[in-house]
């Protein structure tokens, strides 16, 4: 499957990986998919992990219609979440600049970074380390670089 996406629960967080090469239905199903599950709830933030996306079959106005319902379905739940796309080669930056422009075209309470690696998601979202060791091994390989400040 391209597109596969796990709550790391007890965070509430969603983390989804795409490998090889997706297609629009396949983007849509996962997001359907997700949205439908009853352990997802308003507010979890997500992480997208394309760096292993090698090509990409999805239109502009395909992904414009995808970013305006992923932005009422936030509308409608009523909270704000934060999507954090971890992309390094052109399609994967291509594919996430793309919806982060019509995502910030529309009035909604998505917002999206895009980030190099997954230090810097970690270091933004300043996980304990419990919660770190949710994610898959290969996105924790640099982890040990992150010293958490006790308040």
């Amino acid at each position: 499957m391209p597109i596969e996406s796990h709550l790391l629960t007890p965070a509430p967080l969603v983390y989804s990986r795409f490998t090889g090469c997706v297609t629009f239905k396949e983007f849509t199903d996962s997001s359907q998919a997700l949205h439908a599950n009853p352990d997802f709830y308003p507010g979890m933030h997500m992480v997208l992990d394309m760096l292993n996306l090698v090509d990409f079959d999805v239109g502009f106005d395909d992904m414009k219609a995808f970013t305006a319902r992923v932005q009422e379905r936030h509308r409608e739940r009523g909270e704000p979440v934060h999507i954090f796309i971890v992309c390094s080669n052109e399609q994967s930056t291509w594919l996430a600049e793309m919806f982060r422009s019509l995502s910030d075209l529309e009035d909604g309470m998505a917002s999206v970074d895009i980030l190099q690696g997954f230090p810097d998601v970690l270091a933004i979202l300043d996980l304990p380390p419990e919660t770190i060791e949710l994610f898959p091994e290969d996105c924790q390989s640099e982890a040990h670089l992150l010293t958490r400040m006790s308040s």
